[in-house]
């Protein structure tokens, strides 16, 4: 019994913002891991929708939100990687898993290339070149008859596989997608609390930093630039393979510029001073665009798709007036980091 009191008597009495994190992330597997568990098909079918939408903007928070950097043709990414996986599979016959690895290469290669030129412009210049990047990934995939299947699509992409389970099995799927989302969450995190995401913040105009500033503290700030655009694509590019395995079915349509105005919504409602604004931003989306589409067909008949759009728009202004750091902040505000949380009985 005094074992015991004096064991109790040495637990910390205060929990750091580490613990909590850590913790929330614990509590966050947990209820990921346990939702498919008396489940049917399509909440999990939604869920591994939202898992797609939660990577890609996880790699968007990064890049705008700690570097500070505009992005409105990351669909174009998650359509690289989901074509190179195809290619790579289908034409060469590689295994998915490798075909997943080389794709992310191939991705952050050419988030390289490009984001060299880039990011030497600034503002809406830099927003309208990422926006006909975009364009051009899908002329370019829709053109390229022989070798992506043009605007009909590529098929038969073979399944991810692992230990007599694939990616065709939903449950598989649903688990792949959130593990790697879990994952990429814990990178992001230790990532922004690392000397890279110091260095990304203080050149961020909206995070309170300074180019300039940086400049002068020796901050190469065009490599952090690059590296930031790059990790984002290969986030992109990660969710697009596991994507293409799971549909087995990709057509050019699908990575338009509807889904890179899309995820970066859900970045600026989820709030982008966190990797934690990916999870809040795409679910707050997708429920609402299943809440959609069971009612308003029910209400006013017909496509519902423009109605998801005006909602869309009309959630993401009353969210810039009332909570304009997003949904995080609502979170930040309950649980201030440097707050000691004890129990005093």
């Amino acid at each position: 019994m005094l074992v015991g009191v004096k064991a109790l008597k040495e637990i910390p009495r205060k929990v750091t913002s580490a613990n909590l994190q850590s913790l929330a992330i614990a509590l966050s597997a947990i209820v990921l891991l346990t939702i498919p568990l008396g489940a049917g098909p399509y909440p999990i079918t939604v869920m591994v929708d939202m898992g797609f939408y939660t990577i890609i903007t996880m790699g968007i928070i990064l890049l705008m939100g700690f570097a500070g950097q505009i992005s409105l043709g990351h669909a174009a990414f998650f359509g690289c990687g989901a074509y190179a996986s195809g290619v790579l599979t289908t034409q060469y016959h590689l295994s998915p898993w490798l075909a997943l690895f080389l794709a992310a290469i191939f991705t952050g290669g050419i988030a390289t290339i490009i984001g060299r030129f880039m990011f030497r412009l600034r503002g809406l210049i830099l927003a309208g070149v990422t926006l006909a990047l975009n364009l051009v990934f899908f002329h370019l995939v829709s053109s390229l008859v022989g070798l992506t299947g043009g605007a009909m699509g590529m098929m038969n992409i073979p399944p991810l596989s692992l230990g007599g389970f694939t990616s065709q099995n939903l449950l598989f799927n649903y688990y792949l997608v959130w593990i790697i989302a879990i994952l990429l969450l814990v990178f992001s995190l230790n990532l922004a609390n690392s000397r890279a995401g110091r260095a990304l913040r203080s050149m961020n105009v909206h995070a309170g930093g300074s180019e300039d500033a940086a400049q002068v503290l020796g901050i190469d700030i065009m490599k952090y630039k690059v590296w930031a655009f790059v990790l984002s694509a290969v986030y992109a590019s990660i969710a697009g393979s596991i994507y293409a395995h799971y549909t087995r079915i990709i057509e050019p349509g699908t990575f338009f510029v509807p889904l890179s105005a899309l995820v970066v919504i859900m970045a600026i409602l989820g709030g982008m001073a966190s990797p934690w604004g990916a999870f809040l931003g795409a679910g707050l989306i997708i429920g609402l665009r299943e809440l959609l589409r069971e009612s308003m067909p029910v209400l006013v008949g017909g496509v519902t798709g423009s109605y998801e759009l005006i909602a869309y728009g009309i959630i993401l202004v009353v969210a810039l007036l009332f909570l304009p750091q997003g949904l995080i902040s609502i979170v930040h505000k309950a649980v201030p980091k440097k707050r000691a949380i004890v129990n005093e009985s």
